[in-house]
């Protein structure tokens, strides 16, 4: 491989790796003891220092091997419930291109399904889940970011190109990948995110399924509003919608057994009862998994954590 090859090779990976990291180029240099100056004209082409380039290439790729971009960490032992497997059956419906909405009440482990999910996916060859967690003040740009990061799609600076970038790697691999927003209703007021989402998954050509993610108030994410009356995104997002509740009483009593071995019947059904609602929709009963959750880790006592 020439030298302009090496160079040209390693600032693909380059961008790359600031994508998967989230890092700056000034940050990249301070952690690599590089000159911001140098790492600039490395990747714009320029000629500088060592002429061609070569010795900065092999050293930015050793210090990239290095330090690998971290992977998520699974939060704790996922329980599976009628619940987590409907979620699990939708995700698969997603990868494969479709679009849908996902939504319930507090504590029916939606979050905690998808950051395990996501965790799993991380670690595959080619991962097939894209988790971004909004906040409402994503703007197209943040959002392109975030989900290049998940693809380790060319990092960039304008929304073009980092939906260019995207594109790219979207082409480039060898099956579809879901694309997950978790508490989407945030982008209520962000019509310019969501349009510039929904034109991003329609150019995908069905390579990008997107799952619409949230609380009870999701649904209300394309109502009409403002003149905008989103047909195209109620158009696509119809292929699955579905609500989902916390887990079962029945199903909170295995928990409960497993995460306290030998606890009292009593005992459990009082945890249960503390952490049991009604659903104000179907009427039914089911227990707030973040509620149990943190009276399992109550009744420990405080100097055991909970996993």
């Amino acid at each position: 491989m020439t030298s302009e090859a090496t160079r040209e090779s390693v600032c693909q990976s380059l961008r790359v790796y600031m994508s998967r990291t989230g890092w700056t180029l000034a940050e990249i240099a301070e952690r690599a003891s590089y000159s911001h100056q140098t790492l600039r004209q490395f990747i714009s082409g320029a000629r500088y220092g060592d002429g061609d380039g070569e010795t900065a290439a092999r050293r930015l790729a050793r210090f990239m091997e290095e330090n690998p971009a971290p992977l998520p960490e699974s939060p704790g032992k996922l329980y599976e419930t009628a619940a987590t497997r409907e979620m699990g059956l939708i995700l698969e419906r997603v990868r494969e291109g479709a679009w849908g909405t996902l939504y319930g009440p507090a504590g029916a482990q939606k979050t905690f399904l998808l950051r395990y999910r996501f965790a799993e996916a991380a670690r595959l060859p080619e991962p097939d889940l894209v988790l971004v967690e909004v906040d409402s003040a994503m703007s197209p740009r943040a959002l392109f970011a975030r989900i290049a990061q998940g693809l380790a799609a060319p990092y960039a600076l304008q929304t073009d190109k980092l939906r260019q970038g995207i594109l790219y790697a979207l082409r480039r691999r060898s099956s579809t990948v879901a694309l997950v927003l978790d508490e989407a209703q945030l982008l209520y007021s962000r019509i310019d995110t969501l349009e510039a989402l929904r034109r991003l998954g329609d150019l995908a050509g069905g390579r990008m399924g997107i799952l619409v993610c949230g609380n009870e108030q999701v649904i209300k994410l394309f109502e009409k509003r403002r003149r905008n009356y989103f047909e195209q995104w109620r158009s696509r997002i119809e292929q699955i919608e579905a609500r989902v509740l916390g887990p079962t009483p029945a199903e909170a009593v295995c928990i409960v057994e497993e995460e306290l071995a030998g606890i009292k019947d009593r005992a459990v059904a009082v945890l249960i009862e503390g952490a049991s609602v009604a659903d104000p929709i179907s009427k039914k009963r089911y227990v707030n998994a973040r509620r149990l959750f943190n009276a399992i880790r109550d009744f420990r006592g405080p100097r055991r954590r909970l996993q």
